[in-house]
């Protein structure tokens, strides 16, 4: 499209001959002639000069020193990614209901709404306007899908399941099966009957492969804008605040509740019942053990401030030399040396 058009989609300001024509988004390193490209920071700046890119999206700091065409933007690396949805816009199948799916008579259908082949959508549920269900996705009965939301191939949602607008759930994701709760008697295990909801609000996306168990009584609740990655545990009766991201391989046990804008690193990973601060950074394999206070940083296996991990994780390649250095000196002592 043309630069002046692209411009007018981001809000943002042009400087340059507005005729020029994009024809795709690319990197720094690589973009050429017909492209448009971003550098978000001073480190960009070398590479400014020799850029062969049509335009490029930079801050007001930087546009000082180019002399190409460009687009002014506070935060150059969010405006290139909104430039990315509009280049390449996801996947739509056609509206309609596939002749293959099974939609029960009693399920809700909104307008606008696109269910593909093998899909099943169970008695009394509902799903709104404008949402994809692609093939081949079990949507139990009760469940209630809002607006706007994509659901991708083999993914089940559970009966009395809630999900609000603009979710994105990807392949294979489990929503609302059963928490792990057990107890001992009698020389066995008891199950403990799992009633409780899960909620989904709006603008959560969900990764492939990924589970949030329902409560055992009450909602596990995934807030607004949180987002979870590939193969991600919420536990029974967990809260994830808004906009708190989860990282691949991470999980909460049961009744965890996360404050809003947190980061989780992958494989990092919570014991039951803890409550973390609102923006919280959890670093890669951290074991947390207890409560996390608002804004801390903490690593390690139990998950400790992160100052305190990086002398700690400093001083291992040490020890062994420690060690024997340590010896030593118990070995003088013991023989009565001074």
């Amino acid at each position: 499209m043309k630069l002046g058009e692209l411009a007018g989609k981001l809000g943002l300001e042009l400087r340059g001959d507005g005729k020029i024509e994009i024809s795709a988004p690319a990197p720094i390193e690589s973009a050429g002639p017909g492209t448009i490209t971003f550098a978000s920071s001073e480190r960009y700046a070398p590479m400014l000069a020799d850029l062969r890119a049509s335009c490029v999206i930079l801050t007001s700091e930087l546009a000082g020193s180019y002399a190409g065409a460009a687009l002014i933007s506070s935060n150059p690396y969010a405006d290139f990614a909104r430039t990315l949805a509009i280049f390449f816009p996801p996947y739509r199948p056609p509206e309609g209901i596939d002749g293959r799916a099974t939609v029960a008579a009693d399920a809700l259908i909104g307008e606008a709404v696109s269910i593909g082949p093998f899909s099943y959508i169970g008695a009394g549920a509902s799903i709104g306007r404008g949402s994809v269900i692609h093939p081949s996705v079990t949507i139990y009965p009760g469940a209630q899908i809002g607006e706007q939301t994509t659901i991708h191939s083999g993914a089940s949602i559970r009966e009395n399941v809630t999900i609000g607008n603009r979710v994105l759930i990807h392949n294979g994701a489990v929503i609302g099966a059963d928490g792990f709760g057990f107890i001992e008697h009698d020389g066995g295990l008891v199950k403990i009957p799992q009633v409780g909801r899960v909620v989904i609000e709006d603008d959560v996306e969900i990764g492939a492969n990924s589970t949030v168990d329902r409560a055992m009584i009450g909602a596990t609740v995934v807030r607004r804008g949180a987002k979870l990655d590939n193969l991600v545990h919420i536990a029974h009766n967990c809260e994830v605040g808004e906009f708190s991201r989860l990282a691949g391989q991470s999980g909460l046990a049961g009744s965890v509740t996360v404050g809003k804008w947190c980061e989780f690193g992958g494989q990092a990973g919570s014991a039951d019942h803890v409550t973390i601060g609102d923006r919280a950074r959890i670093v890669a394999q951290a074991g947390i053990h207890r409560n996390v206070s608002k804004g801390a940083i903490i690593g390690g296996t139990p998950a400790i401030d992160m100052r305190v991990f990086r002398r700690m994780v400093a001083v291992e390649p040490r020890l062994p030399e420690l060690a024997r250095r340590l010896r030593a000196l118990e070995q003088k002592f013991e023989a009565g040396d001074s």
